[in-house]
C-alpha cells in the first residue's frame, strides 16, 4: 500500500512481499483495529487510513526539515546560486526553505504558480485537465517578460522540462531572474516540494545543462530519504 498509495487485498500483499498469507492477514486485521488501515467491506482490500496519511504526512514533514538544509547548502555550492525549497499553496508556490547568501529571505511569501520559479516542478505530474483546476481562478499577469500567457502556454513548457529532467524559468517570474528547478517526492511518489536555483539571467543562464543537472541530482536524493524509490509510479498532484 505504501508503494502504490491503492488499496490492496491481504492476498495480493501477501504475495508482493513474499510473506505467509495468514500471517499478512492477521497483521492487517490489527492495523484496522488500530484505525491505520480501512478495509473494503466489498473488495475486502485495504488501504491507508486517514490517521495514517496524517501520521505519515508529519514524518514527511519532519525528514524535509531535517535534511532539506544539507541539501540547499549543497545546491549553492555547486551553483553559486540561492536556492529554496518551495511548495504549493493554492494557485501560489511557497518558500518553505532557503539558502540565500545575500540575507533577504523568501520564506513564506506566496508567488503565482504560472511564473514563478518553482512552478513547473511543483505541478510536474499535472496533466492538462489538472493544470485547468488548479489555474482555474488565475489572472495570467506578465510579472516578466517571459512569463506563460495562459495555461496551454505554461503546459508546453512542462511537457519541455519533463522531456529534459528539469525546468528552465528565465524571466518569468521577473525580468533578469534565471532559475532551474526539479520536483521532490515523498514516499507514495507525490510531489510534495521542488529544489530550485534563482539568480541573475546574465550570469546562470549559460550553465543551466549543468545547473539543472545538479538540481535534479539533488532533488532525487532528497526523495529518496523522504522515502521515495524511482521504480514507483509517480502520483498526480492533488487538486
Amino acid at each position: 500500500m505504501a508503494d502504490t498509495g491503492e488499496p490492496e487485498t491481504s492476498s495480493a500483499i501477501a504475495e508482493r512481499l513474499g510473506r505467509g498469507r495468514v500471517q499478512v492477514s492477521r497483521t492487517l486485521r490489527s492495523l484496522a483495529a488500530a484505525g491505520l488501515v480501512t478495509r473494503d467491506p466489498t473488495s475486502l482490500a485495504y488501504g491507508p487510513s486517514w490517521r495514517l496519511r496524517s501520521q505519515a504526512g508529519r514524518v514527511v514533514r519532519a525528514r524535509l526539515a531535517a535534511e532539506g538544509p544539507g541539501i540547499l547548502r549543497e545546491a549553492s555550492a555547486a551553483t553559486g546560486a540561492s536556492t529554496f525549497l518551495a511548495e504549493v499553496r493554492g494557485d501560489g508556490s511557497v518558500a518553505i526553505a532557503e539558502h540565500v547568501p545575500s540575507g533577504l529571505s523568501w520564506v513564506g511569501r506566496s508567488y503565482p504558480l504560472h511564473c514563478d520559479d518553482a512552478g513547473q516542478a511543483l505541478l510536474w505530474d499535472c496533466d492538462r485537465e489538472e493544470l485547468e483546476i488548479v489555474f482555474a481562478g488565475t489572472e495570467f499577469i506578465a510579472y516578466g517578460p517571459a512569463a506563460p500567457a495562459d495555461v496551454a502556454e505554461f503546459e508546453a513548457r512542462l511537457i519541455a522540462a519533463r522531456a529534459r529532467g528539469w525546468a528552465v524559468v528565465d524571466g518569468e517570474s521577473e525580468p533578469g531572474v534565471f532559475a532551474v528547478a526539479a520536483p521532490v517526492r515523498d514516499f507514495s511518489g507525490e510531489v510534495v516540494c521542488a529544489l530550485h536555483t534563482e539568480g541573475p539571467s546574465e550570469r546562470l543562464a549559460p550553465l543551466a545543462d549543468e545547473h539543472g543537472r545538479v538540481i535534479r541530482t539533488l532533488a532525487d536524493r532528497l526523495s529518496g530519504l523522504l522515502g521515495w524509490r524511482p521504480a514507483q509510479a509517480p502520483k498526480r498532484l492533488p487538486s
